[in-house]
């Protein structure tokens, strides 16, 4: 299954990175509902970022939250569904990019699963 969200950040996430270089920071990963990843990376002061999260559309909308190194959520995705972001900071600083996949709604009794890929660019 790996594999196959290789090919799925290839195929249909890295080409949204684009003017941005990619910084080779990548996280791909299977997640069932209700699940959730993380990556953590320092962002540097006078880089421009494109953080892009893409998920396999059986999970629904992801959420992304950003938190800074007191584990504080400083930027959240709750209710957006599409994530791509274009940003710099104000300080260079250490952030952790946590993507949480919907749970199961009422109805559901089977748990969904799907690729979900972190990737972040820079120029």
């Amino acid at each position: 299954s790996f594999a196959q969200c290789n090919g799925f950040a290839k195929k249909k996430c890295m080409p949204k990175l684009k003017p941005y270089l990619n910084t080779q920071q990548l996280c791909n990963t299977v997640l069932l509902s209700g699940d959730k990843t993380q990556l953590s990376s320092t962002f540097y002061y006078g880089d421009e970022y494109r953080l892009l999260v893409c998920a396999q559309d059986e999970l629904g909308k992801v959420q992304l939250n950003i938190k800074d190194a007191q584990n504080n959520i400083i930027f959240t995705t709750k209710g957006y569904g599409v994530i791509m972001w274009d940003f710099s900071v104000e300080a260079t600083q250490d952030l952790t990019l946590e993507v949480v996949t919907p749970p199961l709604s009422g109805n559901e009794s089977v748990d969904k699963s799907g690729c979900v890929s972190i990737l972040l660019g820079f120029k």
